[in-house]
């Protein structure tokens, strides 16, 4: 019998963890402060337009098009980059043309010196609602982000931008990320600092793949006897990177208007809840809660491009189990079978707390909230009392959200300052 878990269990087993000091594996982890607007030509509408180096070619017009370029396992599912930033950023003054062709010029150099696959670097750069409001003149192709359970209370992020890094060298994500920030190593990298253009409020860290999640716990939430499975690719201990699983880039890419071409991206910032996860759980019931209550941890081996979902017999498995699947209910929202979001998450030890980034591509942030409130199951009480919003409810007892935002992702062409009248002086 599944044991139900109170959130009052939950959190005393949460602070039972202490506070841990965030590792990475032998690379010190550097968090970027919040830098004001910095004095140069760029800062006067007036100035002389900064060179522009030629763009890279051969590379995607997608900004958000890294499958083609990213490792396969035997079963062809995409491998994901092992090591990840999130920047996020506030435009420092009102934008110019200066200003956009330095942004653009900074992502030129940034291609250029690391190439666009996983041995390199991979890279995302999102705006937020709040950008097309105070800048364009133009209404926000995408909404404000808000809570989507009624347990959630996050911080609602209201950032002008996000840019995402990714790749498997732990010491060219570090690198980049300082020569972004205005940090360089070396004064040949200084042509890439954005601190001309942005104020670097928070930079998140995180990293996915065999080994690293065993590799980061000894950290606050997680049992100090170290549960993590060493060859585990998640905190949690299974993959969820099942390519039938998971939305294409030809799904979630944006079909007409301005961003043609581009996606929408949200995240999130999650707090794990790994103490309970392994402590209060044994095997068979952490695959029953991730995947559906049929599944047992045997099974998962098992498993090649796809997982099975159970998702049209929910309620009947709710009514037998008392538990519901959180894979079983996110499969709600699919579209004719199809999932409608791709994701791009990644584990975190930010702050000494097991943690997750929660990075999801889709056409439409509509998808993205479709696909949350599936999660929620919220008719699966009527079927069964012992569950409840969290209680026996996939893995949202062990999830605690604590930041939430919304990005428009252009196509790259137009990803510097979009829909700004000055982008079309700057970049001819």
């Amino acid at each position: 019998m599944t044991r139900r878990l109170t959130r009052r269990q939950l959190l005393i087993a949460g602070a039972a963890g202490g506070a841990g000091l965030a590792s990475a594996a032998g690379l010190a982890c550097w968090h970027g402060q919040p830098a004001g607007p910095a004095s140069g030509s760029a800062a006067s509408p007036s100035a002389p337009l900064p060179p522009l180096p030629a763009a890279v070619a051969g590379l995607p017009a997608a900004q958000h098009a890294w499958d083609p370029v990213l490792r396969r396992d035997e079963h062809h599912n995409t491998v994901a980059p092992r090591h990840h930033r999130l920047l996020l950023l506030g435009v420092a003054a009102a934008p110019t043309p200066a200003r956009v062709r330095h942004l653009e010029a900074a992502l030129r150099r940034l291609e250029t010196r690391w190439p666009w696959r996983p041995g390199g670097l991979l890279h995302v750069l999102g705006w937020g609602p709040g950008y097309f409001r105070r800048y364009t003149g133009h209404d926000s192709p995408i909404p404000d982000p808000r809570p989507l359970a009624a347990e959630e209370t996050p911080t609602l992020d209201d950032y002008d931008a996000c840019l995402h890094l990714a790749g498997d060298d732990p010491r060219a994500v570090e690198m980049a990320t300082r020569a972004l920030t205005g940090h360089p190593a070396t004064p040949a990298l200084a042509g890439l600092s954005l601190t001309e253009v942005f104020a670097v409020h928070e930079v998140r860290t995180g990293f996915v793949g065999t080994g690293l999640p065993a590799a980061h716990q000894q950290v606050s939430g997680v049992p100090a006897r170290r549960p993590v499975d060493p060859h585990a690719p998640l905190y949690m201990g299974y993959a969820s990177g099942y390519r039938r699983n998971q939305a294409t880039e030809a799904d979630v890419t944006t079909a007409a208007g301005p961003f043609a071409g581009g996606t929408t991206m949200h995240v999130s910032r999650v707090r794990l809840r790994l103490d309970s996860w392994y402590d209060l759980l044994d095997a068979d019931q952490r695959a029953a809660r991730m995947f559906a209550p049929p599944i047992r941890d045997a099974d998962v081996a098992g498993f090649t491009d796809t997982a099975p979902t159970h998702a049209d017999t929910l309620d009947a498995t709710a009514t037998r189990y008392g538990v519901v699947g959180h894979l079983q209910a996110a499969a709600g929202a699919r579209r004719h079978g199809r999932p409608r979001i791709l994701r791009r998450d990644f584990n975190t030890d930010d702050g000494g707390t097991a943690g997750l980034h929660f990075v999801a591509l889709q056409r439409s942030i509509a998808d993205f909230d479709a696909t949350r409130q599936a999660m929620n199951a919220a008719a699966a009480p009527y079927d069964n009392p012992a569950i409840t919003a969290e209680v026996n409810n996939g893995i949202q007892e062990f999830m605690l959200v604590a930041n939430r935002a919304n990005y428009a992702v252009p196509p790259r062409a137009r990803r510097s300052f979009p829909l700004l009248d000055a982008q079309a002086e700057a970049l001819t």
